[in-house]
């Protein structure tokens, strides 16, 4: 991720480097990997949507909270000396 060690003399030199700055040796490429990045971007979506199912789950749960409680004590049409 932020670079890789020569094999000739142990030095951290950056990831793409074709030469090492340090022994001037000729190094392999590297071949481009994404499924690390992929990895990533599927675990932040991943974690998005669970958070999201979390929230509207807890929103669903209080909504059904709202319509079971007796709502005949907040009507306006009634008083409570009327009978």
């Amino acid at each position: 991720m932020f670079g890789r060690i020569c094999p000739y003399c142990k030095e951290r030199v950056k990831k793409k480097a074709l030469i090492c700055r340090y022994c001037h040796k000729e190094l392999e490429p590297v071949e481009e990997n994404l499924d690390g990045s992929l990895g990533l971007f599927a675990g932040f979506i991943g974690l998005a949507a669970g958070a999201t199912a979390v929230f509207l789950y807890g929103y669903v749960k209080e909504r059904r909270k709202w319509h079971q409680d007796d709502s005949s004590a907040y009507c306006l049409d009634e008083s409570p000396d009327s009978n």
